[in-house]
């Protein structure tokens, strides 16, 4: 009796320790898979301890096929001197590329410094420029595009600017410069040689109607100007002018706010360029840094991406220092970088007069009032003092709000402050219980 109770003893022991063996197989065999990467699915190697075995995807664009095609590589390969090898979030992600607001700057320096694409089939994102688009919109209803990159600058500035661009690159009647058709780019690159034809009536309007003077416009958009009703339909003739609020008329809209459902936009990124009282520089191009690290961190993760910055920055030293070697010398202004402050061949004044910046100002106040929404609610109070009546817009969806929840604290906080120094700025004309413009640019 007590052999066969001690049989069963040893039986039910050996089957439990069978057990607990077997499931520390498993376990560790689980865990070896897990460590396994999935080459289809490079995100899923965010935080995989050894960075060394992230594989980036590649993306780049084949001129003799003209077609785009996606590879997988490590940082070292994506990174080498001579890959072809770019980023691209354009499957759900949009930039919103607004003129005259530092667009151009922005792919240029992802370009280079991240390795993202600037243009074509194969771009960093699913861009839209120069006006919104009707089918990009649409996308962010209910996917596939689900983060939104918006560039923001001071509206009246980038009227301005808009303004003395378009003046300075089209052709007149009796210029002298080279002529070449609306889709090409040299006018842009080299205004001083080239000039755009086919947007005559854009040219005539600046030239005869207004004096080549974008304040002689903004005077004309006044509250009591008889001039007003044909100044907003010349206004909306100006390429690269369109208001912020048409930019995001889909996030404003209440009509079309309700058919973004729950797959739609996830994400708002607004990077402004503005240079702040009594500052030298703007911090665009840091806003642009951490763009780039904000979206491949989120992809790759943190120790990956510090490793991808370092690549980058060793390529770059290379790059440059073979330039070296190849360049002959130009002259400094043979390129002008797509800015009318390098360029403009007006005898006009290309400023505003303070009543043409007040009108213009309140003209744009939508635009303004949009700015302080994507504050947030916790910063609007901040300012309130300073704009009496500046509401933020009511119904606009609540992502609105959260333009500058993205990078870290620091990136957040620069964001904002930015957006602010652009209110303050205006506040004073913004303000309508301060008196009319006319009766503002008297004192």
């Amino acid at each position: 009796m007590e052999s066969r109770q001690r049989f069963f003893l040893c039986g039910w022991l050996t089957g439990l320790l069978t057990i607990l063996l077997l499931q520390l197989l498993l376990n560790n065999f689980s865990s070896l898979f897990r460590l396994i990467p999935d080459i289809d699915h490079p995100s899923l190697l965010n935080h995989a301890s050894n960075n060394d075995s992230v594989v980036l995807e590649c993306t780049f664009r084949d001129w003799k096929t003209k077609t785009t095609n996606v590879t997988h590589v490590t940082p070292g390969e994506f990174y080498a001197e001579d890959s072809k090898c770019r980023h691209s979030f354009r499957e759900d992600t949009a930039f919103f590329h607004v003129g005259k607001a530092g667009g151009g700057t922005l792919l240029e320096h992802l370009d280079e410094r991240w390795g993202f694409a600037m243009r074509g089939d194969s771009s960093g994102f699913t861009l839209v420029h120069p006006r919104p688009k009707l089918s990009i919109n649409k996308q962010f209803q209910n996917g596939p595009l689900r983060t939104l990159i918006f560039n923001v600058r001071d509206p009246v500035d980038r009227f301005v600017s808009a303004f003395n661009w378009r003046n300075a690159i089209l052709c007149h009647p009796d210029d002298e410069r080279h002529r070449e058709n609306s889709s090409s780019l040299r006018a842009t690159r080299f205004p001083n040689i080239w000039c755009k034809e086919g947007s005559e009536e854009e040219e005539t309007m600046m030239r005869e109607t207004y004096q080549s003077s974008p304040s002689v416009l903004a005077e004309a958009l006044c509250h009591d100007s008889p001039l007003r009703s044909n100044a907003e339909q010349d206004f909306n003739k100006v390429l690269h002018a369109t208001t912020l609020t048409k930019w995001l008329h889909f996030l404003i809209d209440p009509r079309s706010v309700k058919n973004i459902n729950d797959d739609g936009i996830q994400q708002f990124i607004v990077l402004p360029l503005e240079k702040r009282s009594g500052a030298n520089v703007t911090l665009f191009e840091q806003h642009i840094e951490n763009l780039g690290y904000h979206l491949l961190s989120t992809r790759y993760g943190m120790d990956a991406t510090k490793k991808m910055m370092r690549l980058a920055q060793e390529r770059k030293m290379k790059q440059e220092e073979t330039r070296k070697h190849k360049r002959k010398d130009k002259s400094k202004d043979e390129t002008n970088l797509h800015s009318s402050t390098k360029f403009f061949n007006s005898t006009k004044s290309s400023t505003l007069t303070k009543l043409g910046e007040c009108c213009l100002t309140r003209y744009l106040s939508d635009d303004y009032w949009l700015i302080q929404s994507m504050l947030g609610e916790d910063e609007t109070s901040k300012i309130d003092f300073a704009i009496a009546g500046l509401e933020p817009l009511d119904d606009a969806h609540p992502i609105i709000q959260k333009a500058c929840s993205w990078g870290d604290e620091q990136q957040q906080q620069s964001c904002r402050v930015d957006l602010m120094s652009i209110l303050m700025r205006r506040a004073k004309y913004l303000d309508e219980s301060k008196g009319s413009c006319s009766e503002l640019s008297m004192r």
